[in-house]
């Protein structure tokens, strides 16, 4: 009975997986196909004071390019060469080089290093925290906005702004530069030399970097929170709950992101322990007393709180040592001592630890010695591992009011088989850590793997990246993108026209206000004219429910970044003096209002409010050409030179954003399977009647050409059908009408031919046209389409040249947008387009 009762549960089970199995295809197909369709009907959110831009909406990406993510092999030998040399440069080797742990006897402990300390991959999701299984977008619009102040600052203020993205342009050279500066950049130079890790491992990566130089954490805005941040340190939060109420560092605070550690700052911190063994003597001939020296106020307020207790309560033991260092300022005379160096305090068997800003610099030594280490629970962790370290384990706890440091010298003198126990475990752990034989190729694995993690969450998705430009037939194509498309200079040149130079000596700096008198300018915003950039006005057109229409409502929306003179950003006070005593100093202007953040009294988190950019800018919202104003305005797109062109709506725009998020590739067919016919695209809007449209493009020059109207007001879906219809064909008309053409951007893209006048280029925008060239990107046709049939003819006898001219025009666009460093560079023009503005007009 048992046995049938076992094969009919059996069958059944059989039969549910055969039927789940279908499902779960199914399932699959539809969670592929999932990705949202861009849309028309996109409202710019509400946005506010923009020094607290929109917070971007927590999101993930798949995995699929992530998943098959590795650094190359080059990369990874150009780091194998660098991480040996900054070892030796923050001397981290041991000395003596044949020196291993004094252990008494190894019955006690395990001499396997690999059964007491953590393996890679557990370090590797240690240091990277909650980051090792989140994801989210380190690129693109989204993180763009919500960091907007802090890449500005960082490009601005480099290491003294307080939260930096992608500092130097995570350019080796120019880190070295700044590790080389060590008289003027003083504590910023290591951070420099050690960030070089990261400049190596991710050259190859997309993700953003955000990162901290310095001790302490930074202040952290709402709009960043959600994106991971390098640092040295971080806040353990697992303190026991009594003790957390005697010390406010103990709080969890909820402006302080979690970072992913990195070895920063490594010779201070992890190089001097390497001198360990050539002080120390053996455990038998330390003094059976406690030690501490440090300096008086040079902490965060609770440590110097923890301190003083310490050496106020201890001036007359006999157990304890502990005093402020003489060359320490301010403190009372009665609490002063000698001086003691590493070699000192090593001949005593207790040595007490504090945290000072954040980690204790000297606990990495104090805990490789053969003395053993007193101190209250960490707060703070770093590469080290502080998190890991365990009372009675590998240090003896001490309370933070520091009341019962007798008590535990007494319970170690009474206990020497334990209190011996303990130096030797936590001399194994360092030993583990940074001098071990292996320690060297595990951080150098370890660093790998991070880097690895770090753009398989946070970097390009591959759906975002799929296109027909990787799928080019011809070998007559430049293969470095270099070679084929504009850098980032020769753009910002384009760009900006005749306003690269400011020949006429205009200023528009907004403290001289030489503009508000013009006639034909004003602050109110409307469709083809002139206004001068008002954050307050942007901000208010930009709101949703505001009277203005959706396209001055984008328009107003994607001019906030870059075009809201209330833009201010808050740099570190701890550097702050430096900084104005430097070369940029003489440039800083204060916001009206100082915005010195108190926290618990600590320097490091406090910071100053400066102005970003003092300039008046004035924004065209459509065509301005015939304002005749003499003076420097941004727009959309130009006829004349006579304006500097600017990405409006670009993000907005549907014709980008089928290009760019990968529906063009998914609607578009192969060039042979085209019909070898050509279709002209005309771009209509409710306002005007179509019979007027067909009235006007219906020439015989069109005879046997067939004719498609594209609306803008049609729902997203019959876009799509409509646009699938058009790439079946081999040719793409472009129509004149409106004088420049949306679509161009998808056209060019597709692996159809676009054929259009040479005077259309004469119109320029972001896509810069007039950099096309005839029969390299495009075949020209005459302004009145009369020779269009003969181009077609034309094409279809050279087959393969034609195919070459569609596939060159891919290259065009994917070099603009879909490229791994499209993003980035698209970002820096735009940097260097108001950096060089801010430059010679103020």
């Amino acid at each position: 009975m048992a046995s049938q009762f076992k094969r009919r549960h059996s069958a059944r089970i059989t039969l549910l997986i055969i039927t789940l199995l279908p499902l779960e295809t199914i399932v699959q197909r539809w969670i592929e196909k999932g990705t949202p369709r861009l849309t028309e009907n996109i409202e710019p959110s509400r946005q506010v004071y923009k020094l607290h831009v929109k917070r971007p909406k927590k999101f993930t990406h798949s995995k699929e390019y992530a998943a098959h993510y590795a650094i190359s092999d080059e990369v990874k030998n150009e780091y194998e060469k660098w991480h040996a040399l900054v070892w030796n440069m923050s001397q981290i080797r041991i000395q003596p080089t044949n020196w291993t742990p004094a252990i008494h006897d190894w019955n006690d402990h395990t001499r396997n290093r690999s059964h007491r300390f953590p393996s890679v991959d557990e370090r590797v999701r240690y240091y990277m925290g909650r980051w090792y299984d989140t994801t989210v977008p380190m690129y693109g619009r989204r993180f763009e906005e919500a960091t907007f102040i802090q890449r500005r600052t960082t490009r601005e203020f480099g290491p003294y702004s307080n939260v930096l993205v992608n500092l130097y342009d995570l350019d080796k050279g120019e880190l070295t530069k700044c590790h080389e500066r060590k008289g003027k950049l003083k504590v910023f130079s290591p951070y420099c030399r050690d960030y070089t890790d990261i400049a190596i491992l991710h050259s190859e990566g997309s993700a953003n970097v955000l990162h901290y130089i310095g001790d302490g954490l930074p202040y952290i805005p709402e709009e960043i929170r959600e994106y991971p941040l390098f640092a040295k340190v971080r806040s353990l939060c697992d303190v026991d709950a009594s003790e957390s109420k005697k010390s406010s560092s103990f709080r969890r605070r909820d402006d302080v992101v979690e970072p992913i550690l990195l070895p920063l700052n490594r010779k201070r911190h992890y190089g001097v322990a390497s001198i360990v063994p050539e002080n120390d003597i053996p455990w038998e001939q330390k003094e059976g007393r406690a030690v501490w020296r440090g300096k008086y106020g040079a902490s965060k307020k609770t440590n110097d709180e923890i301190k003083f207790a310490l050496v106020s309560k201890h001036l007359h033991s006999s157990l304890v040592n502990a005093k402020f260092s003489e060359l320490s300022k301010g403190a009372p005379k009665r609490m002063l001592g000698s001086y003691m160096d590493m070699k000192n305090q090593l001949t005593y068997k207790y040595i007490i630890s504090i945290e000072g800003n954040d980690v204790s610099s000297g606990l990495k030594w104090m805990l490789l010695s053969n003395s053993v280490v007193l101190m209250p629970p960490c707060t703070m962790e770093s590469w080290a591992m502080e998190g890991k370290l365990k009372p009675f384990v590998h240090f003896i706890p001490l309370r933070a009011d520091m009341s019962n440091v007798e008590e535990m010298v007494r319970w170690a003198e009474s206990h020497p088989k334990e209190t011996r126990l303990i130096s030797e475990r936590s001399t194994l752990f360092v030993y583990d850590a940074f001098f071990h034989p292996d320690a060297i190729e595990d951080e150098e694995r370890i660093m790998v793997r991070i880097m690895e993690r770090y753009e398989q969450n946070f970097g390009h998705d591959a759906g975002m990246r799929r296109n027909s430009a990787f799928r080019t037939q011809s070998n007559k194509h430049p293969q470095e993108r270099a070679l084929r498309f504009p850098s980032v200079e020769e753009r910002v040149k384009y760009l900006m026209g005749k306003w690269y130079h400011n020949e006429n000596e205009i200023s528009m700096l907004r403290s001289k206000l030489p503009i508000i008198s013009h006639s034909s300018l004003n602050v109110n915003i409307s469709k083809d004219s002139l206004f001068i950039a008002s954050g307050r006005h942007l901000s208010a057109c930009a709101m949703a429910n505001s009277t203005y229409s959706k396209d001055i409502r984008l328009l107003c929306q994607s001019s906030l970044q870059h075009f809201d003179e209330r833009n201010t950003a808050d740099l570190k006070s701890s550097s702050l003096n430096r900084l104005l005593q430097s070369n940029i100093g003489a440039k800083i202007r204060f916001a009206s209002e100082s915005s010195w953040r108190h926290d618990e009294g600590n320097a490091n988190k406090r910071s100053n409010r400066v102005i970003l950019d003092d300039t008046i800018k004035i924004i065209c919202t459509g065509d301005c050409s015939g304002e005749g104003v003499k003076l420097p305005y941004f727009a959309s797109y130009r006829r004349n030179n006579d304006a500097i062109l600017w990405p409006f709506n670009v993000d907005y725009d549907y014709a980008y954003g089928i290009s760019k998020y990968g529906l063009l590739q998914k609607l578009d067919v192969d060039f042979e399977v085209k019909a070898p016919t050509a279709v002209v695209i005309c771009r209509i809007r409710s306002s005007e009647p179509k019979n007027l449209m067909l009235k006007k493009t219906a020439d015989a020059a069109f005879a046997g050409v067939r004719m498609m109207f594209f609306s803008v007001n049609e729902s997203s879906s019959k876009k799509e059908n409509q646009i699938h219809d058009m790439l079946s064909y081999r040719y793409l008309v472009v129509d004149t009408a409106d004088g420049i053409t949306q679509d161009l951007v998808w056209m060019l893209l597709s692996k159809s031919v676009v054929l259009m006048p040479e005077e259309q280029r004469a119109v320029s925008s972001w896509l810069m046209e007039s950099t096309l060239e005839p029969y390299l990107h495009f075949v020209p046709v005459a302004s009145d389409f009369s020779d269009i049939h003969q181009k077609i003819r034309w094409c279809e006898d050279n087959l393969e040249t034609a195919r070459i001219i569609s596939e060159r025009a891919t290259l065009f666009v994917h070099d603009l947008l879909l490229d791994r460093r499209s993003e980035k560079d698209n970002e820096e023009v735009k940097f260097q387009v108001m950096e060089r503005y801010s430059k010679i007009y103020g």
